[in-house]
């Protein structure tokens, strides 16, 4: 028993910790977000709602120790606009992963910021590595 408890402890101490923002916090960031028309951009595909082509833009990254790296990207449509904060290991492409996305209408800047219910599953694999090849690219 004592030794499959202290296999238990070493295990859980070893977890890489989740630094995920939280929907507040990246509506937060996203209402104080001055928009910058240089930011690269991550990916682009054809909105057929919209009848458009829509650009995403790599709009923060961050160093966020213990070999991770997270960034923020968003997307404006004719509806208004997403924000989506990545995380991923340091050089493992694959292990990029959505934790949280945010919406907002045009109507209300400020009030009607909503969190998306699955963030990351309208990405296709080739829009996700497009985005984590731009974290690795722009995280020094």
């Amino acid at each position: 028993m004592k030794k499959l408890l202290t296999t238990t402890i070493v295990f859980l101490s070893t977890a890489i910790p989740c630094f995920a923002m939280t929907p507040s916090e990246l509506a937060i960031f996203a209402t104080n977000y001055k928009y910058n028309e240089k930011a690269p951009v991550a990916y682009s595909y054809n909105n057929k709602a919209c009848q458009t082509n829509v650009s995403v833009f790599l709009v923060k990254t961050m160093d966020l120790g213990n070999g991770r790296i997270g960034e923020i990207t968003n997307q404006f449509l004719c509806w208004g606009a997403t924000y989506t904060y990545f995380e991923m290991a340091r050089g493992n492409l694959q292990s990029i992963r959505a934790f949280v996305a945010i919406r907002a209408g045009r109507t209300t800047r400020y009030t009607n910021w909503g969190p998306v219910a699955n963030p990351g599953d309208d990405l296709t694999p080739n829009q996700l590595t497009s985005v984590a090849k731009m974290m690795t690219a722009n995280t020094k």
